[in-house]
């Protein structure tokens, strides 16, 4: 699907602030505007007044005692992972933006990372074959792997994919396979893949389900809605991963704290049944922060915590963020109407209070983990564009450029990724970071190393080994400079920044040397040392032409070429060798590897004058010829004159001749004598070096024809010399 035009223009306006000149390290985001004022600022000031009143009771000591779980560990949800992404996670190169966006979330000072991998996305029979599947598998090890190797724990939540959510990217292959599947049938299979994720990913923390409400509406199973049925199919889970001994996998499964409090499918009631389990842990999501008629929906957290604890069981939060709505609003519009409303710049600080508000309720209910959701606005938002005339003013949605809420959240995971790849961050991010990073860091990364790179005619391409940081690295810094001569120093200027140890310097001078050097930072603006200086020098346009062309004869049909490779020859891939007859009709006719340095043209007349050129092919362009030489082959040697052959008994024939020499020839250097029994029927019998040969044993009365050929020493031979013959006795 072609990128809404929201995103092109975002981009841009993120570059121009990223790189203003002599910029480095992390660049200070602009300060988020002032909430728009009518709607917007109703719905602003009842969740920051949610918020607040919260944050009051937080002030409180409990009444019941919270689960010791150990210091909660903050996260933070790597949402290019999503399994909702759809078959995009399996594109060539996709897992290279996973990996910026773990090393972006990692600076942050997060201690854990967690992933959602909704059913069926790991179920074999969701893609008919092993075969389909096993991409997905290798994916997800792969980023498991990734995850454990930055020393951050794993959680994954393993709950059902969105099928009717502008989110969820499978399309209509998802609902009809749900549509196959009866409630045993669904209970069975999400067993099977609860297993499989566990022996996929090796996560620290499983969470088995999640938000019974959301499951049954998307996957199409009613009996989600009745908590009896939920937990059955959650035992089902947790007989099925226990089975892998996997000793240090904790399981966890909850809900969303919007659950009404009593009744039917309450609350209460999935707590109860999942408190009975062989759970470690209950898990719960945090949206809707509003206060409603029943209940303070944000208050409900604590509801679940002290619930939990009476039955000796922790909490976790998998997924939270304050969704963007009145109160009013609360079962009366959809999640989609709130995601495109989420993006917008103005919400930042209500988006950091937020996630102070979650580290107080963390400490306060003593979590395993806290992973707030929407990770995209830690690093990039978007710009609000509602008005009267576009219907944006009313509902507090529309950028500039559009008023779908598809477009605007499509247009996010773009920009957080152009976002991720500068070491850019929001406001909200780095308010988190002050959060879970205390007191300061002030330990600088670890000195890149093995700094090199491969230049073309008008980039460099660099490439470093990673740094290491006490909390994580952000960034590099990206010097340059430009020496009298290659290796000689300069003072760097900066010129880049880059979440990857790699960078493409472009839009530079051809057959120009340049030095480079690379310094790393993290979120604190601490830089490491600077890299050892690599130089480079750019290719030339036209790459230069091989010089000192030299012509030999070699014989009557070769002429042998050398020549000296062309200057700064890195990309030479070949040579092209052209020959002509003239200066102006020449014809490519071979091709040499890049190691070679001369050719032999054997296919050439005697005595004939060739011109010869050859060209550099390097990096796919082909340089001018070098300087023409031109030589002459030799001529063939004259066939030998004076041939006479004489009897010398019944069986002896003694032949002899004259040597013939040719002007500016090769000198002779044997003779080859051709014999028959019949004229013009000859056969060569002997070669020899003189000019006499005695032909033996013969048959007696019987004629015999001769004729000699000279070879010279290029083993180029005349043509027959007159035929001569003459009889046995």
């Amino acid at each position: 699907m072609e990128k809404p035009r929201v995103f092109y223009l975002l981009a841009a306006l993120i570059l121009l602030s990223v790189h203003p000149p002599c910029r480095a390290d992390v660049p200070a985001p602009p300060a988020p505007p002032p909430p728009p004022s009518g709607y917007c600022s109703t719905i602003y000031n009842e969740l920051w007044g949610a918020l607040q009143a919260f944050n009051v009771l937080l002030t409180v000591p409990p009444t019941w005692k919270p689960v010791a779980g150990g210091a909660t560990r903050f996260a933070a949800n790597l949402q290019d992972a999503d399994a909702n992404t759809g078959p995009g996670l399996i594109n060539a190169g996709y897992p290279a933006g996973v990996m910026t966006e773990l090393q972006e979330e990692k600076a942050l000072g997060v201690q854990a990372i967690m992933i959602q991998v909704g059913f069926p996305a790991l179920y074999e029979p969701f893609y008919g074959s092993q075969a389909n599947l096993q991409p997905y598998l290798d994916f997800y090890s792969q980023v498991a792997q990734a995850v454990k190797a930055a020393d951050l724990k794993l959680i994954v939540e393993n709950d059902a994919l969105l099928s009717n959510d502008i989110s969820g990217g499978w399309g209509s292959a998802l609902n009809s396979f749900y549509s196959t599947l009866d409630w045993n049938q669904y209970m069975a299979a999400r067993a099977t893949m609860a297993a499989t994720v566990a022996e996929t990913m090796q996560p620290d923390y499983l969470v088995l389900a999640e938000e019974p409400d959301g499951e049954a509406k998307n996957a199409g199973q009613p009996n989600m809605s009745n908590p009896a049925d939920a937990a059955q199919l959650i035992s089902g889970e947790i007989a099925a991963v226990r089975a892998l001994d996997l000793p240090k996998l904790k399981l966890g499964a909850g809900f969303g704290s919007w659950q009404a409090p009593s009744g039917s499918g309450s609350l209460v009631e999935y707590i109860a049944a999942y408190v009975a389990l062989p759970l470690d842990y209950i898990d719960f999501h945090l949206y809707p922060i509003n206060t409603e008629p029943d209940a303070s929906l944000i208050d409900n957290t604590l509801k679940i915590a002290s619930l939990a604890a009476a039955a000796g069981k922790p909490v976790a939060m998998s997924e939270g963020w304050a969704w963007k709505m009145e109160n009013s609003e609360w079962v009366v519009l959809t999640g989609d109407f709130f995601r495109g409303r989420d993006p917008f710049s103005f919400w930042a600080p209500l988006d950091a209070y937020f996630l102070q508000t979650v580290e107080a309720l963390a400490k306060y209910t003593n979590m395993l983990y806290a992973a707030p959701e929407n990770p995209d606005y830690l690093f990039a938002y978007q710009t609000y564009g509602g008005t009267a005339a576009n219907g944006g003013a009313a509902n507090c949605t529309c950028t500039t450029e559009s008023c779908s809420d598809y477009d605007i959240v499509h247009a996010e995971g773009p920009l957080t990724q152009t976002a991720n790849s500068l070491a850019y961050y929001s406001t909200a991010g780095l308010s988190y970071y002050s959060q879970l990073v205390a007191p300061p860091d002030k330990t600088p990364p670890s000195t890149p190393s093995n700094l090199t790179g491969s230049p073309k005619y008008t980039s460099v391409d660099l490439s470093w080994d990673a740094s290491t940081d006490n909390v994580g690295v952000a960034g590099y810094n990206v010097y340059r400079c430009e020496p009298p001569a290659l290796g000689q120093s300069c003072t760097g200027v900066w010129i880049a920044n880059t979440a990857s140890a790699a960078y493409t310097d472009s839009g530079l001078a051809e057959d120009t040397a340049y030095n480079y050097q690379v310094q790393a930072f993290d979120l604190a603006n601490n830089n490491s040392g600077l890299a050892q200086t690599f130089s480079a020098e750019t290719h030339k346009l036209s790459p230069y032409a091989p010089s000192n062309l030299v012509a030999t004869p070699v014989s009557a049909t070769q002429i042998g070429l050398s020549w000296s490779p062309p200057q700064n020859s890195s990309g030479l891939s070949e040579y092209l060798i052209y020959v002509g007859t003239s200066s102006s009709n020449l014809q490519q006719v071979a091709s040499t590897s890049a190691k070679a340095t001369a050719y032999n043209d054997k296919s050439l007349s005697p005595a004939a004058s060739y011109y010869f050129g050859v060209a550099a092919v390097e990096s796919g362009t082909t340089s001018p010829m070098s300087p023409l030489v031109y030589a002459s082959t030799f001529p063939l040697p004259n066939p030998p004159t004076s041939v006479t052959a004489t009897a010398s008994g019944n069986t002896t024939i003694v032949l002899t001749w004259q040597e013939n020499m040719v002007n500016k020839g090769l000198p002779v250097s044997a003779y080859q004598v051709f014999r028959g029994t019949a004229s013009g029927v000859l056969k060569k019998i002997a070669t020899v070096d003189s000019t006499t040969f005695t032909n033996e044993p013969l048959k007696p009365d019987t004629t015999y024809y001769y004729e000699a050929v000279a070879v010279d020493t290029a083993n180029d031979a005349s043509a027959p010399s007159s035929e001569v013959s003459t009889a046995t006795p």
